[in-house]
């Protein structure tokens, strides 16, 4: 079969033409399209006959290979096809052949892809959390807004590199497969901590339309959630202390009263005085009792006792509260060979109970100074912090260890010998109930408590 024939059998369009831009070969197809422009036969005329403008870009890649002798190809609309085609110019040393397909469908088809993908990509962009997508070999492909905004453009780097600054996959995610994961294997989750953040990770395996094995990977930050859980099981085991205490209170106290009662009567009698000092200890240890009882009973604060409460409370500038107990803390300080600094700032008034914001500050500064060596420093201070009414205790200590700072509020928690670990669970019940937050910061050279009060 001759070449011309095997040319019109095709669905495809090729024409030639020759140095001097003559149309010398057009096979059917392409002679059909020529027919929507013209109703001449094109053989013999020239191309700017049909094509008068010069700078197009047909006629601009026709000189470019006509020039440089060699093939080239590029895609464009047509007006022969009325959409777009893909055109192979084949230069040689009598003048051109062009040959070109229509490609229209195939573009609308991947016009459409792309629009699918910018949807996409917003959709992801606007999903909470890092969002990325991997390889098997931990290759980020794509990374979404939020991704990117914390850790900048992937760059094909690895996934484990770019978020943990290791040089070996996490434990956790697939890498290195030797088989596609087939479809009835389900998405995994689990959590992680970066940068003292805590994701729940959530991957969901796929393949691409090529068949490579990817994993689209979602990173939601359940810090706040994580804390809050804590939250109420700390606040779950201050409320069973509190019906403990409610509980115990009457049964103990009352017997407790009377002993003390007989010890007194038995003390002033005179044929018992070489037995004075057993006595007074008896006393001494009903009493501390008594106290114990005492700080069971201020943790045990319902909702409605509060209510009712904050209708008795009074506004007080709390640098007053302080410079009010000052010399009793200062006394305290000079027993125990002990400095007390005060800075006072001028503070803006607080509605609190005075009892309850006075036991706050006494059993913070005990704690400060109990935990000092001789000649320790403490400092007390009261300022503003942008709308906030802060206390500050910062002692000159050994510090609390991370483990015990976690958990601060815990009732009968306690590092000093004898104590009942509720002085500071009372803290923070007082601090709870004047809408307040307490943070610590501590370190091997001494400890900062800071209580932020939210003005109202």
């Amino acid at each position: 079969m001759l070449p011309e024939t095997i040319f019109n059998n095709i669905s495809d369009f090729i024409y030639a033409i020759d140095k001097h831009w003559k149309f010398i070969y057009v096979n059917k197809s392409a002679a059909t399209a020529f027919s929507k422009v013209t109703d001449q036969n094109i053989l013999g005329k020239s191309y700017w006959d049909i094509f008068p403008q010069k700078d197009d870009l047909y006629s601009l890649k026709f000189s470019e290979a006509n020039l440089l002798q060699k093939p080239l190809q590029f895609e464009a609309l047509s007006i022969l096809t009325e959409g777009w085609v893909s055109v192979n110019v084949y230069p040689s040393s009598e003048g051109l052949t062009i040959y070109f397909k229509d490609i229209d469908e195939q573009k609308k088809l991947e016009k459409f892809l792309e629009d699918e993908r910018k949807r996409l990509y917003v959709l992801l962009d606007g999903l909470p959390g890092l969002v990325y997508v991997r390889a098997s070999d931990g290759n980020v492909i794509y990374a979404n807004r939020k991704f990117k905004d914390m850790h900048g453009e992937p760059n094909d780097q690895k996934c484990y590199k770019i978020l943990f600054n290791q040089d070996a996959p996490c434990s956790n995610c697939r890498t290195k497969l030797t088989q596609p994961i087939s479809q009835h294997e389900i998405s995994r989750q689990w959590q992680t901590v970066l940068k003292d953040t805590i994701y729940e990770v959530f991957e969901h395996p796929y393949q691409d339309s090529d068949g490579q094995q990817l994993f689209l990977m979602q990173l939601l930050d359940i810090t706040k959630s994580k804390v809050a859980e804590e939250e109420i099981v700390r606040l779950e085991r201050l409320n069973l202390v509190g019906q403990l205490a409610a509980s115990i209170a009457h049964e103990v106290r009352n017997p407790m009263t009377t002993v003390r009662g007989f010890l007194q009567i038995l003390k002033s009698r005179n044929t018992i005085h070489e037995n004075e000092e057993y006595f007074d200890l008896m006393i001494s240890e009903l009493d501390r009792a008594n106290n114990i009882l005492t700080e069971f009973l201020s943790i045990a604060k319902t909702n409605s006792n509060t209510k009712i409460k904050k209708e008795l409370y009074t506004r007080v500038k709390l640098n007053k509260l302080v410079n009010f107990l000052y010399p009793l803390i200062l006394a305290d300080a000079t027993n125990q060979d002990k400095q007390v600094v005060l800075v006072a700032e001028e503070v803006a008034e607080l509605a609190m109970s005075e009892r309850e914001i006075r036991q706050l500050i006494l059993n913070l500064t005990r704690n400060g100074l109990e935990a000092m060596p001789s000649r320790g420093v403490l400092t007390i201070m009261t300022y503003m912090e942008a709308d906030n009414i802060v206390l500050a205790v910062e002692d000159q200590g050994i510090g609390i260890s991370e483990d015990n700072i976690g958990r601060l509020g815990t009732p009968f928690l306690t590092t000093k010998e004898g104590g009942t670990g509720l002085g500071l669970t009372t803290c923070y019940s007082i601090a709870e109930r004047h809408n307040a937050k307490i943070n610590v910061e501590s370190s091997s050279s001494g400890t900062v408590f800071i209580v932020r009060f939210k003005p109202n």
